[in-house]
Order: C-alpha cells, then structure tokens, then sequence
C-alpha cells in the first residue's frame, strides 16, 4: 500500500518536466531568430559601407583622370545642381535608389550630401606640385535609422 500511495505523490511531474522543455527550446529559438535578424542588419550595414568605399574610388578616379582640372571638382556640399557635370552625375548616381549600381540611402540634395574638398600640396620651394583630395559621404542607414559617414583621401600629383 505503501508504493501506490509514493507513486501517486509524483502525479504531475512529467507534464512540468516538458514545460520546463518546451520552455527552454522556445528561449533557444527566439535567440536563434534574434540573431538572425542581428545579422541581416549588420550585412546591410556592411553593404552600405562597401557602396560608400566604392563611390568614393570612382569619384577619385574621375579626378585622376582629370587630374589638369582637379580644383574644378571641389563642391562642400555636392548636389545635383553642381556645376561640375561629372560630379552632378556622380550624386545623382548616389541619390539613385533605383539604380543597379552602387546607392546610398537618405542622401539628398538637402541632407547628408557628399563633400569633396581638394587643398594643394606644394614643393618646399612653394611651387604648386598636385592636389590632395578628400571625400565624405555620409548616409542614415534605414536599419538603425543611425547617420554614418565614410572618408577616403588621396593625393593627385599634377605630374
């Protein structure tokens, strides 16, 4: 008579021990999707800053190029109404959300606009000898709603 009555105090136990379970598994899912979602903004973040790096080289690229003309390139801020035509297009490019290529988001004529500032590097004797060339791109990222800025430099020797 004994057992039946220890038996019958246990009553119960499994169903907590799987809620416990249940519990526990559901904790482990939710993280696993919390983490996925952590990481599908940190890759468009990442793509974000990789389009920046890449406007920025073709940018100064088109300047090499150009490099005779290098202070014609200056604007703080560029906008579509640039007088440049090289770097009108270059901002459209960047306002372009349905573009194929490289974009930015929240760029526009009116906030994060892009700035290239070109200042002269000069010999020791004050002969003009190139330019130095920095551009700034900023953006506000949709994820984090968060304004980010990238800046990349060069120098452009006239010969």
């Amino acid at each position: 008579m004994r057992q039946v009555a220890d038996i019958s105090k246990q009553g119960g136990v499994m169903v907590l021990e799987a809620l416990i379970a249940l519990l526990i598994f559901t904790m482990g899912i939710l993280a696993v999707i919390g983490m996925q979602a952590r990481s599908i903004a940190q890759t468009m973040e990442a793509h974000y800053r990789v389009d920046a790096a890449f406007l920025g080289n073709q940018i100064l690229s088109l300047i090499w190029a150009d490099r005779l003309n290098v202070t014609g390139y200056a604007c703080s801020p560029c906008t579509t109404s640039t007088t440049n035509t090289t770097v009108q297009a270059w901002v459209t490019q960047i306002q372009s959300t349905n573009s194929q290529s490289a974009y930015l988001p929240g760029v526009t004529d009116k906030v994060n606009q892009p700035t290239i500032v070109v200042g002269n590097v000069t010999d020791p004797q004050g002969v003009l000898t190139g330019h130095t060339v920095t551009v700034t791109l900023s953006w506000k990222s949709p994820q984090s709603g968060a304004t980010h800025s990238y800046t990349t430099m060069a120098q452009i020797n006239l010969y």
